[in-house]
């Protein structure tokens, strides 16, 4: 997948921040009289659900007169081993094979050796463990240390997940109760994060690296504010006809106002432009006129070109049972089915695309260039990304080379990545292209092997929009190797397709989660799958040389994964039409994989089964479940589930019986169909452990069926949270204002809070921002990759408060491990100091 393009010099290399409204507390002003006026501004720090940290990290606070990290550190990393952590938690900590002292990003500071960190966990059998590691310090650039993960029951002998220098593993336990987690370094300090629970939506552990375009929004207009012609340059603060670009369906991409750019310095620092584009969207979305504002987002894709003489595409194929897809009903092959690829473009030399999928390229005057508002989108970028997915879903089989899936579709390339970058506005346009307004759509599939950990709502919007024109959407979810959520493939009307390597694995780096639809080859797991004479550790499509000379290339991702669904499934809609729900509810009942409607977070459904898909499914029907994903808590022990019908009106289903399959006594379902109830039973689920089940679903005598997947879990105890020391900071707005200067405090965890005050009576007034977090590898920096971290009012959306020597201000601020998605760059606070 391929980063979105930066507009100009001034909105280079910036980051994104999650827009939420404030949670924090608010207060009157108020003083005594006379000479002994006192300002206040105090406040509390709650610990989110969870949240647990390493004893032994690399900071000492003795200084301070503090319990935390004395000794340099202590012997165990966790304090009581017979109080184990729970199955939900989410942990930071540190460890370094050696002891050393930091270069410059640390300022000389010192770090100790600790190699190695052991925890006890209560895990249920199945349950994955994820742990993230960052080296240290904060902007060193340095790569990662050799490190290791390995975990096992208590007294038993336990699996490993290394030892290599991934930012990530993963593994799972293999039975239920208390196992032992290590985590150990060979070579330099590194913070992690240990988690034995999904992440919530919105949720990410590090800063996410796609970002948005700052001085950009996406705006929708209400209905009937006169959105066609244009929006009204007083409703969006000066933006005048020549900085908005219309997307369709009411939306526009905004820039801002020149003259609000003008009064930012020419050295601005990303965290000044995100924060004055944050500003100014949220002044957009307080017009009566703007029904939706949100930052420009950029989506990336993520593939290592190779290319190779020959093509060797039997792996993948085999893997797929493409050539019985082919030899299926007399010969499927995607005809008469149009598959949009909106992506990096196709290559074109001279005045043709490239030799393998010009016979079935179909633009005329059709295909379209979002970045570049033209009609021929040329693939400039340097792998070829766009040309290489383009060819796995229909090149064709009549040249020597490579062939596609579907290898008679119609191909529509759509330019929506402009070289390695780009951004969500041109995704948005180039699907609402492809919708084409109230005529026919002008493709039956959308390709989007492209993507970020940013939920964009408007692009959610201009996709139900897709199904709604009868459009199948599949997406890529994401090369991080974990659960995270990746966008667009995690939105429900977009089918998820995860990676395979050579063995029909998961491959490593492709994304997990209850949200995955089904696995797709996509290559990885180069020590297995490569040898002297063949390299199945890619996956082989239409590519170009340096010189733009069509070649065969070799690349891996699900980017790869993705386009060999957008074919299969070009070959389902051959047969006869279905609409995009129906093909969801035929992936979800193992139609078209090599499944029987179980599901399982590391492969969803299954493996996709292309001869399967060569089936015809018209006038069939069948039972969705609405929502597809049941989550329960204590704050939500109850939620609503439907069961819809979805595909042909005219085909009479049976009523289904619905059974709990692998939840134990943890939660009941009751009701009648259609319309049913799921209820947390508290009791089945003790405090702070994370449950995993699923809602069975049968009809038509049983012999449809598939599973619901179904999570709960309920708060652990408030007293036991515990996030580390915090650095909590006024930090002045005005940086380069010699007279406001940073003034700290250091506070630890009580009865799973933290409380602050400062006594503003002697503090310059003027704007500061309210910051806290950890310094876990004592590098001199907080908040960064790994440590916890609290902004006022909402970590990821800081803003001001106006400080005086009279005031009285009592908040509350949230911190924790993870961070909004959107919180797109490590924010760089420096502790001041000694402390």
């Amino acid at each position: 997948m391929l980063l979105l393009r930066p507009l100009q010099r001034l909105i280079l290399n910036a980051t994104a921040v999650l827009l939420v409204t404030a949670c924090g507390g608010g207060g009157g002003s108020g003083s005594s009289s006379g000479s002994e006026a006192r300002g206040v501004l105090k406040g509390t720090i709650e610990i989110a659900s969870g949240t647990r940290v390493d004893a032994d990290t690399a900071l000492n606070l003795q200084k301070q007169d503090l319990e935390v990290s004395r000794g340099s550190p202590l012997k165990e990393p966790q304090n009581d081993v017979d109080n184990p952590f729970p199955g939900n938690v989410i942990a930071g900590g540190y460890i370094s094979g050696r002891s050393g002292t930091y270069g410059q990003a640390g300022s000389g500071r010192s770090y100790p050796r600790d190699p190695s960190d052991a925890f006890r966990i209560a895990l249920n059998e199945g349950q994955q463990v994820t742990i993230n590691f960052f080296p240290a310090p904060l902007g060193s650039g340095k790569q990662l240390p050799e490190t290791e993960l390995r975990l096992g029951l208590v007294d038993e002998p336990a699996t490993s997940a290394g030892p290599d220098s991934s930012g990530i593993k993963s593994l799972r336990a293999n039975a239920d109760g208390i196992h032992e987690l290590t985590a150990a370094s060979e070579g330099g300090p590194v913070r992690y994060v240990v988690r034995a629970t999904s992440l919530q939506q919105g949720e990410i552990i590090s800063p996410a690296s796609g970002g948005f375009l700052p001085g950009e929004a996406i705006v929708t207009m209400s209905q009937g504010s006169g959105s066609g012609g244009g929006v009204r340059a007083t409703a969006l603060g000066g933006v005048n006809a020549r900085a908005q670009r219309a997307l369709g369906g009411g939306q526009f991409r905004m820039r801002m106002p020149l003259e609000r750019q003008a009064v930012l310095p020419a050295d601005a620092s990303e965290t000044t432009l995100r924060r004055e584009t944050l500003a100014w969207i949220r002044e957009l979305r307080k017009d009566p006129d703007v029904a939706a504002a949100y930052p420009n987002h950029r989506v990336r894709a993520q593939a290592t070109p190779s290319l190779d003489d020959y093509p060797s595409q039997r792996w993948h194929y085999k893997q797929i049972r493409a050539a019985s897809a082919w030899g299926a009903n007399e010969g499927s092959s995607g005809a008469d089915i149009s598959i949009a690829v909106l992506d990096t473009g196709v290559l074109r030399t001279g005045d043709d695309w490239h030799r393998q999928l010009a016979p079935n390229i179909r633009c005329g005057l059709e295909c379209f260039d979002a970045v570049n508002d033209a009609s021929f989108p040329d693939d400039l970028a340097g792998n070829y990304h766009g040309t290489h997915v383009a060819g796995i879903a229909g090149a064709d089989s009549k040249r020597v080379g490579v062939i596609g899936v579907a290898h008679a579709a119609d191909i529509l390339p759509v330019r929506v990545l402009g070289g390695s970058e780009g951004s969500i506005a041109d995704v948005i346009e180039g699907v609402r292209w492809v919708i084409n307004g109230r005529n026919e759509p002008r493709a039956d599939l959308i390709n989007l092997s492209l993507g970020s950990q940013s939920a964009n709502p408007q692009l959610a919007d201009v996709l139900r929009d897709a199904e709604a024109a009868g459009i199948t959407v599949v997406g890529a979810s994401g090369n991080a190797g974990s659960d995270q959520r990746f966008y667009p493939a995690a939105y429900p009307t977009v089918i998820a397709v995860g990676a395979t390597d050579c063995n029909g694995k998961r491959a490593a780096f492709s994304n997990f989660g209850n949200w995955l639809d089904l696995l797709a080859p996509g290559g990885g797991n180069v020590n297995a799958c490569y040898s002297n004479d063949n390299d199945n550790s890619r996956v082989y499509s239409a590519s170009a040389n340096d010189q733009r000379q069509p070649v065969i290339g070799g690349l891996s991702g699900t980017s790869m994964a993705a386009p060999h669904v957008t074919g299969a499934l070009a070959l389902l809609l051959e047969q006869g039409d279905v609409e995009p729900a129906l093909v969801r509810a035929l992936i979800r009942e193992g139609e078209v994989s090599r499944g029987d409607g179980t599901f399982d977070v590391e492969t969803g459904r299954g493996l996709l089964d292309a001869a399967a898909a060569a089936d015809d499914f018209s006038g069939r029907a069948a039972l969705a479940p609405d929502p597809a994903l049941i989550r329960l808590s204590s704050d939500e022990p109850v939620m609503d589930l439907t069961l819809e019908q979805v595909g042909s009106p005219d085909q009479s289903i049976a009523p289904p019986s619905v059974d709990v399959a692998g939840g134990g006594d943890w939660f009941k379902v009751t009701g009648q169909f259609p319309d049913y109830q799921v209820t947390l039973e508290d009791e089945g689920v003790p405090p702070g452990v994370a449950r995993n089940g699923v809602i069975r679903v049968s009809y038509q005598q049983s012999q449809r069926s598939y599973e619901i997947p179904v999570t709960a879990t309920i708060a652990d105890p408030l007293a036991e949270r515990n996030a580390g020391a915090h650095f909590v900071q006024l930090t002045p707005v005005d940086e380069g204002n010699d007279q406001l200067k940073t003034i700290q405090k250091v506070v630890e965890a009580e009865n799973g809070r933290y409380q602050f005050e400062f006594d503003t009576s002697d503090i310059k007034p003027g704007e500061y921002y309210l910051i806290a977090g950890t310094d876990m590898d004592s590098d001199g920096a907080f908040c960064g990759p790994g440590e916890a971290c609290a902004e006022y009012p909402v970590t990821g959306q800081v803003e001001p408060i106006e400080v005086t020597q009279t005031m009285d201000l009592d908040v509350t601020l949230e911190t924790a491990f993870t961070r909004p998605v959107d919180t797109q760059a490590d924010p760089g606070y420096r502790r001041i100091n000694d402390q």
